[in-house]
């Protein structure tokens, strides 16, 4: 596979994992009232609060697909930006450059 194509394969990636990761964040923060840890004990113990679900998957679930899908986020956009170390550098070169010219410009038109 050529490395575009890999960037490609890498940058959807980025994005499914971001989706997922956002949808299961906006899940566990509105489907599930605060405090149901889903354990069944304390306050509303023995009115079935602890036995919530959304989507029928439930928050310990939803928690942990939130987490998962972080990690592997977290992976894939450090592979990327590995993949993308030489550009990045060449970037940060050229910027630097850029900026020094335009300071030595500024200096030089002041005095």
């Amino acid at each position: 596979m050529t490395k575009a194509k890999t960037l490609f394969g890498l940058a959807i990636t980025m994005v499914i994992l971001t989706m997922v990761e956002a949808v299961s964040g906006f899940v566990l923060w509105l489907g599930f009232p605060q405090g149901s840890g889903g354990g069944g004990g304390g306050r509303g113990g023995g009115l079935g609060i602890g036995n919530l679900t959304f989507w029928d998957i439930s928050k310990h679930t939803w928690t942990d697909i939130h987490d998962w899908v972080a990690v592997a986020l977290i992976v894939i956009v450090i592979l990327h930006i590995v993949l993308h170390w030489k550009w990045i550098v060449r970037m940060a070169k050229s910027l630097a450059r850029d900026i020094s010219s335009k300071l030595a410009l500024n200096t030089a038109q002041t005095q």
